[in-house]
């Protein structure tokens, strides 16, 4: 997210909802979720430069820094800590106006201009990381000991070095280097993205109706008629199963092309690769955690056979099918707006303490500019932090109706605003902002948990309680479950075609139901999903990512037990971990902050008692409608 701009984001799955905004065209004409103004809720552009005219004589004279810095490539050293307070400040600089082009082009996405040199800016970043880095990959500075660590005050940048050196592992020849990003692209990637976004079917006529099968999903599952419900969601089904055969062999293309290029970076496979960048883990230790996974299998079926006995219940239905578990059960969510959202969310953040909540205060306050969430033309459909150390917070938001779902996106992109401005005014190396995503996520989905848990406390009705209790689980089989189905999915389509036996759209299929009976009571009678792995956008666009949500997950329900254990010393400990960034691995962090790492087993237990005790409550709630 710092590191890129405006990049297509890999977007945490926030909250589920299903039928939560059912009001009049009347209501929705008359509600203003801003009461009258919306005029101050569009971040203040001269927190980053006076004025554009400023900016573009800032980012001229930084343009000129830069060269020079370039062309100094006398390293050594005597000199390296001067170089590299030098480089984090110009980095500091070049984020200053990337954050500041990311903002402008959010709001209209029609200025090219800006765009233009946003992307100029995002380059001249990478081109000067890329520099650095690859100064850092060589000797002397890769054999820096402890002694030459304090003898040239390097301390603080130990990190920095190691992760260099860490990484000079697996460097190319540049000739091995520029054949490589000639020979790479993202063609494949390109072809699955033009035929989803055009994938196409016969409408479907019911009752004298007619719906499009690809447009109407939420449509069929709003709808009260079963017999509806079940026609739309098999000719949804079937629109992109027509389509298997090709995007089948796309992703095995995709999965060929990845595991070769890692290869030749010196990896075993591109699991390890991935699982070591983005979760700082072994492939052994993530295989182990979704192996183990699926002896677990139990608790989300007894979770899905909760809402089974419940649909029943309430709509008679016999034969309950997955599609069928999103209808309500006498609980429609009211659009809040914003006036009430603020006391709201601080008080499901107060666990987090005083200090979070303050921050979280002068964010939400729209006359201290950071907030950029009002409805208007040409705004880029993104939810987002836009920040960095040193450089201007905002949260960015295409728009805020008072949804659930809007609530729960502001309480989640908030958390990485937050995140950020705690390292902001902590952090001595900028450079130390950028860490595991799945951290990042953690933090801000413990924040969507607090905030289901203050709905439901809040909420003096029986359904009103299990509509939010419902939500949470949701929020966590989601998370857990679902993660770990896409995660061992493509584990398993990376092992399978190394060993040749992933070759077609059949052998994909027979991958996806081997692993999804395993888990989801629903699917050996929904044949219509035996192709649903072709809706798993991230599976194409970003491979071997979804298990991030998983570990994610984990991470939240275990920092949700330390706070309701011992609340005080929770916001105490959380908020330094925060504060601190990532000067350490993953585990160092959470074992030196918050006293647990990253063990399988121990992080599982907390994550699936959590869902055994919410699925208790929500079934006990049901018991007194």
């Amino acid at each position: 997210m710092l590191s890129s701009y405006i990049p297509l984001k890999k977007i945490t799955i926030i909250l589920t909802i299903g039928l939560i905004c059912l009001f009049t065209n009347t209501y929705a004409q008359k509600y203003d979720p801003f009461d009258g103004k919306a005029q101050d809720f569009h971040a203040r552009l001269t927190r980053y430069f006076k004025s554009p005219e400023d900016e573009k004589a800032s980012l001229k004279l930084l343009s000129d820094s830069t060269a020079a810095f370039h062309k100094d490539s006398v390293w050594n050293l005597n000199n390296l800590r001067v170089h590299l307070d030098r480089y984090e400040s110009l980095l500091v600089s070049q984020q200053r106006h990337l954050q500041y082009y990311r903002l402008v082009c959010y709001k209209n996405n029609k200025d090219t201009l800006a765009q233009h040199t946003g992307q100029k800016i995002d380059e001249s970043i990478d081109v000067l990381q890329n520099t650095v880095n690859g100064i850092l990959q060589k000797v002397p500075f890769t054999t820096i000991n402890s002694t030459q660590l304090n003898k040239y005050n390097l301390v603080k940048y130990q990190y920095l070095l190691a992760q260099a050196k860490q990484n000079a592992v697996h460097n190319l020849s540049d000739h091995d280097e520029r054949l490589i990003n000639k020979l790479l692209d993202d063609h494949l990637i390109d072809r699955y993205d033009a035929l989803m976004d055009n994938i196409k079917a016969d409408s479907i006529t019911y009752n004298g109706k007619k719906y499009n099968p690809v447009n109407d999903k939420q449509i069929f599952l709003k709808s009260p008629d079963s017999l509806l419900r079940k026609m739309g969601m098999t000719a949804y089904y079937q629109a992109y199963a027509n389509h298997a055969e090709v995007l089948a062999a796309t992703l095995i293309d995709i999965t060929k092309q990845r595991t070769a290029l890692f290869k030749a970076y010196g990896f075993k496979s591109a699991p390890e690769r991935t699982y070591a960048h983005k979760l700082q883990l072994s492939e052994a230790s993530v295989k182990q955690m979704l192996t183990e996974m699926t002896t677990h299998a139990d608790v989300l079926k007894a979770y899905q056979q909760l809402q089974t006995d419940q649909v029943k219940r309430i709509t008679g239905i016999s034969h309950v099918h997955s599609w069928d578990t999103t209808l309500p059960m006498g609980f429609t969510w009211q659009p809040l707006p914003f006036s009430k959202v603020q006391p709201l969310v601080l008080d499901a953040l107060a666990p987090l303490g005083t200090e979070y909540v303050q921050h979280f205060a002068y964010l939400l306050n729209p006359a201290n500019g950071e907030l950029d969430i009002a409805q208007g033309p040409n705004r880029v459909t993104e939810f987002t932090s836009v920040g960095f150390p040193r450089v201007p917070e905002s949260l960015y938001m295409k728009s805020y109706g008072g949804a659930l779902s809007d609530v729960s996106r502001l309480i989640h992109e908030g958390g990485h605003a937050i995140h950020e401005q705690f390292m902001s005014e902590n952090l001595s190396v900028p450079s130390y902002v950028k860490g595991p995503t799945f951290l990042y996520e953690s933090y801000a989905m413990l924040n969507e948990l607090l905030l289901l848990d203050a709905l439901e406390k809040k909420d003096t009705t029986v359904k009103g309680k299990a509509f939010y209790t419902k939500q949470f689980l949701d929020k966590l089989s989601l998370e857990v479950f679902t993660s770990a189905e896409e995660g061992s999915f493509e584990q398993g389509l990376y092992d399978g075609v190394v060993a040749g036996n992933i070759n077609t759209q059949a052998d994909v299929d027979s991958l996806y139901a081997g692993i999804m009976n395993k888990y989801d009571s629903y699917f050996p009678n929904e044949p219509q999903r035996h192709s649903e792995w072709i809706n798993k956008r991230l599976v194409f666009d970003d491979p071997l990512y979804n298990v991030n949500y998983l570990y994610a997950m984990l991470v939240t329900c275990k920092l949700y037990e330390l706070q309701h254990n011992d609340s005080k010393a929770f916001a105490t400990d959380y908020t330094a971990l925060l504060k601190n960034g990532f000067d350490a691995p993953a585990n160092v962090l959470l074992k030196k902050f918050m006293g647990f790492d990253l063990n399988n087993t121990a992080l599982l237990s907390g994550a699936l008692q959590l869902m055994r005790d919410k699925t208790a409550q929500l079934k006990a709630l049901y018991a007194q409608y």
